[in-house]
């Protein structure tokens, strides 16, 4: 359950706190909450298709991150239906796949396996990028979301002091053979179905038709994947329990940041850096999509003998 809860904040760090870049006037702790212990819900199921499927390589993870982006967006909230069709990637694919996925909770963690090194230019390069995505909201219409950057800092270093233990708490309590049981599955997938029935599809009716094809468009090929690889998945492949001091280099991920938007802040620039994120990340979740089913599709099955 640590391990679960801990995987839903570096989810939730990534696609909430790092998009909204600010503590918003509706914000209140027991939101906050709510909203990790979602995403930990959704962050279980990604993580029992990451076994389930026997996922190791960059595409089968990205369709898992599909998969948790398209529930979280498509269910929880219903903007996959908002924009469509470019609504589909972004933010499910663009944001939540791309980012939080691959990044967040994959290349982050890696970096940390591979030293302080390592995971200082990777964090330094996350805050460059997340100071550059920050400074959009500058531009709203009504123009409150302008923070200061002592503000800015101030959420940005405290939500990332949770990631550091996040991460922390996920390597010293998930074992590398983890599997999800029955009842786990079954209680969460009922809390997402149910979700979905009595609150997205009044909402959005087309939802009935769209969320169940973008699921199994993900779900396909990963179980016709799942017959290409040997047992084990990325839950075993990266050595855990590092110690915390391994960690602290992701405070840079703020102070890098923070250079770029306070810079931007006194030289009063004020540029709608969320259309080219919008450019370069929504056609890229698009393509990596396609690309990751067709690949998987195309995998070469193993014998029966080598993939039981």
């Amino acid at each position: 359950m640590a391990a679960i809860l801990a995987t839903g904040y570096i989810l939730v760090y990534f696609s909430e706190h790092l998009f909204w870049a600010h503590a918003r006037p509706e914000d209140t702790w027991s939101g906050w909450i709510l909203t990790w212990l979602v995403y930990s819900l959704t962050g279980y199921i990604f993580l029992a298709a990451v076994v389930i499927f026997r996922i190791r390589s960059f595409w089968a993870l990205f369709l898992a991150g599909a998969l948790f982006g398209w529930l979280t967006e498509g269910v929880i909230v219903q903007t996959v239906y908002e924009d469509l069709p470019l609504s589909i990637s972004f933010t499910g694919l663009a944001w939540h796949a791309l980012l939080s996925v691959v990044v967040g909770w994959y290349l982050v963690r890696r970096a940390i396996y591979h030293g302080i090194w390592r995971t200082s230019w990777v964090s330094a390069l996350i805050g460059l990028v997340y100071g550059f995505w920050a400074i959009t909201w500058w531009v709203e219409p009504d123009g409150r979301f302008v923070a200061s950057p002592q503000a800015f800092f101030s959420f940005s270093f405290v939500a990332t002091l949770f990631a550091i233990l996040a991460y922390w708490l996920y390597d010293h309590t998930m074992p590398v053979d983890w599997k999800p049981s029955k009842g786990g599955l079954i209680t969460a997938a009922s809390l997402i179905l149910l979700y979905f029935l009595f609150i997205a599809i009044p909402a959005v009716p087309l939802a009935a038709l769209i969320l169940p094809l973008l699921i199994a468009s993900v779900l396909i090929p990963l179980y016709r994947s799942r017959r290409t690889e040997m047992a084990g998945s990325q839950l075993d492949t990266l050595p855990r329990a590092q110690p915390l001091w391994r960690y602290l280099p992701l405070l840079l991920i703020p102070l890098a940041a923070i250079a770029f938007y306070a810079l931007a802040y006194t030289l009063e620039v004020r540029l709608k850096t969320n259309i080219l994120f919008y450019l370069i990340t929504t056609p890229a979740g698009f393509v990596l999509w396609i690309m990751g089913a067709i690949k998987l599709w195309r995998k070469k099955q193993l014998p029966i003998e080598e993939n039981a």
